[in-house]
């Protein structure tokens, strides 16, 4: 049988299950976390700084902005966003003022797993660091484990119980404590032989989707060329039993994750001398993506858009979601307006209109005003494809979702 680092369950004795849990970063990892816990019978206290993600908790879980207010738990959750900076490096920082808080309120003896995603080596590192700051030692006076989120928003099958967990921790009893919290709250644990382990498969899983949603955004132009539907094609590959997982062409990747996580990996394989030239080629292809959008319609429209009356439909990173990190849409909205398009744009899961689109008016449908041309930015179920198909003398299908109108409007790019 080959060595697949995963480590036989015989090992693992069953440790102490202590009944508080603190869970620090109440968004969408930490919060569907910190319920089911509580649901699985733990004492749980979020804790954010946020206060409008503290009054999201209040009625379902304790939680506070206060980390003085924090009980001496044995648990501790670091559930914190880990982006990128303005130069397009990860930027650890709520990872590192959680790590703090776990050193200065967490009791000798308690369990801190990073659940927040993290180049490899951030337990061993940076974790380990930072709690044994002030004499503490990681498996013997404090616990240190990672269990990486996969979250997925918006899927109704998802959440903290149904979905796998990896876990790793620097020494064995670290991972026999983590190992018997994540039991309680999860269906299925994985135990890994180290934490880079963990850390690495995270950003793989993540590597993977990138690549090849990259992939198809650019075959998604040759089989258009061809005068080939796209997802026909890629319906059809998916008939293969084996080999093959379906990926489909859009606007380019966003979110908080397939544009982030291989970031991270490409860091430390640069540091390690190992950079990849297809994982750099991917980025720039997913992060190009609303440009090559943006230049077909400059095309499509005589290469003149100043005054042009242009909406974009839909404008987060995903169908199904109000999430508007690091959403394609939004930066081909940049574009539009650069080029001195009259543009505006229509979501109907976006309530309170952020900063990031502010400056450009909303329409309440795709088509109100009777705009020039529409771009598909996010292919919404509650949009009716065939009308938007035909509202607007020129409608760009970044997808291929949009069918084909008599009149030749809708534009596959």
């Amino acid at each position: 049988m080959p060595d697949t680092g995963l480590l036989p369950e015989a090992l693992f004795q069953p440790a102490d299950q202590a009944g508080r849990v603190v869970v620090i970063g109440l968004g969408y990892v930490g919060r569907p976390l910190a319920l089911e816990a509580a649901a699985s019978g733990f004492e749980v206290t979020g804790f954010d700084l946020d206060p409008a993600a503290v009054a999201a908790c209040r009625g379902s879980i304790r939680a506070t902005c206060r980390a003085q207010d924090l009980p001496p738990a044995s648990t501790w959750l670091i559930c914190v966003p880990t982006p990128l900076d303005a130069e397009g490096r990860p930027d650890l920082s709520a990872v590192a003022a959680a790590l703090e808080t776990c050193r200065a309120h967490a009791p000798e003896g308690a369990l801190v797993c990073l659940v927040s995603t993290c180049q490899p080596g951030a337990t061993n590192g940076l974790c380990r660091r930072i709690l044994e700051r002030y004499g503490r030692e990681v498996g013997r006076d404090i616990f240190l484990a990672v269990s990486p989120e996969r979250e997925n928003p918006g899927d109704p099958m998802g959440g903290p119980r149904r979905i796998r967990r990896l876990l790793g921790a620097p020494d064995p009893v670290s991972l026999a404590r983590a190992r018997a919290f994540w039991e309680r709250v999860t269906d299925r644990v994985i135990t890994v032989s180290a934490p880079e382990v963990a850390e690495c498969a995270k950003l793989l899983e993540n590597t993977y989707r990138l690549v090849n949603v990259a992939l198809m955004d650019e075959l998604h132009r040759a089989f258009a060329a061809f005068g080939v539907a796209t997802r026909e094609v890629v319906a059809a590959a998916a008939t293969k039993p084996f080999g093959f997982q379906p990926f489909w062409p859009g606007l380019g990747a966003g979110g908080h994750c397939i544009p982030v996580d291989p970031a991270y990996l490409q860091m430390e394989a640069r540091r390690a001398g190992a950079a990849s030239s297809l994982l750099d080629a991917a980025l720039a292809a997913n992060r190009g993506r609303p440009a090559r959008v943006l230049g077909a319609v400059v095309q499509a429209m005589d290469g003149r858009l100043a005054g042009r009356r242009i909406r974009v439909a839909g404008v987060t990173y995903k169908p199904g979601v109000a999430d508007l990190r690091g959403a394609a849409p939004v930066a081909l909205l940049q574009g539009l307006s650069a080029c001195g398009a009259d543009v505006s744009w229509c979501d109907p899961l976006v309530s309170d209109v952020p900063e990031d689109l502010a400056r450009w008016p909303r329409a309440a449908t795709f088509a109100e005003g009777a705009p020039e041309a529409i771009v598909l930015g996010t292919p919404h179920r509650d949009f009716d494809l065939a009308r938007l198909a035909g509202a607007a003398p020129m409608v760009f299908d970044p997808f291929g979702v949009l069918p084909q109108d008599p009149e030749g409007r809708v534009r596959v790019v």
